[in-house]
């Protein structure tokens, strides 16, 4: 199978994660009138937008800067490795983290009401084999990030579930563009994002597995109320604010 050319990888991955890399861990706790969220570092657009080691933009900032606004705080953003994740959020560095599940991520969190849905798939190269249910990737090498929990497809496969795990999204993608796994596991919104924004690479949406809301889990040292998240993160809900966010990235 053909490998995409240098030029049109370079394409692909600028489009899902401009400017991103691995960035330092930002030291910073939540003040009087600020609102801490963590920018996980292994997530793509439309998550996550990093430039110059900076989030700028993707989901989880527009909610941020919309929840900050409604509860009348300033935003800001801790850049957390996956290993750091626990470190940052239950050490209180930070007051939220949002685009997570129970189970997701390690540690004693309470949690927001569901925010943004999001569906678990499998995607596929050209010419690699169609699949009627998970249990045709038995066996099979499946693209993945390190540290994220699949407990469908570790339910459904067991020890017959041969992860290849990259360091994070976007190396999970870019081994896939280069052909080296004919599956991956993906969401719909970052394969949606990619097909819209990278024409010339193919990646079909091959088999949906999870459908999802996701939420925020809230740190029990953060020092703004549970409750007033909750109530702010509910109401843009209920009013279209969310949708109006996703709306921007479909």
């Amino acid at each position: 199978m053909p490998v995409l050319c240098p030029r049109l990888l370079r394409f692909v991955l600028t489009a899902l994660c401009t400017g991103s890399g691995i960035g330092t861990l930002a030291s910073a706790h939540a003040g009087s009138g600020e609102l801490v969220m963590v920018a996980p570092l292994d997530q793509v657009m439309p998550i996550v937008r990093f430039q110059q080691g900076k989030l700028t933009g993707g989901m989880l900032r527009d909610v941020g800067d919309a929840l900050a606004q409604r509860l009348g705080r300033r935003p800001l953003y801790v850049n957390a490795e996956p290993a750091k994740v626990t470190e940052v959020l239950a050490g209180g560095r930070a007051d939220l983290m949002c685009y997570v599940m129970p189970g997701w991520i390690d540690g004693d969190y309470a949690w927001s009401v569901p925010v943004l849905p999001d569906i678990e798939m499998v995607a596929a190269r050209p010419g690699a084999p169609h699949l009627r249910s998970l249990k045709d990737l038995r066996d099979k090498p499946v693209g993945t990030v390190a540290g994220y929990r699949y407990p469908r497809v570790q339910q459904v496969l067991g020890q017959r579930f041969r992860r290849v795990d990259a360091e994070s999204m976007e190396a999970n993608l870019r081994r896939a563009v280069e052909g080296k796994t004919d599956y991956i596991i993906i969401s719909e919104a970052t394969l949606a994002y990619l097909q819209r924004n990278a024409s010339g690479v193919q990646l079909r949406p091959e088999l949906v597995f999870a459908a999802f809301k996701t939420q925020c889990a809230l740190s029990h040292k953060s020092r703004v109320p549970h409750a007033e998240i909750n109530q702010a993160l509910e109401a843009m809900v209920k009013d279209g604010a969310i949708d109006q966010i996703l709306a921007r990235y479909r």
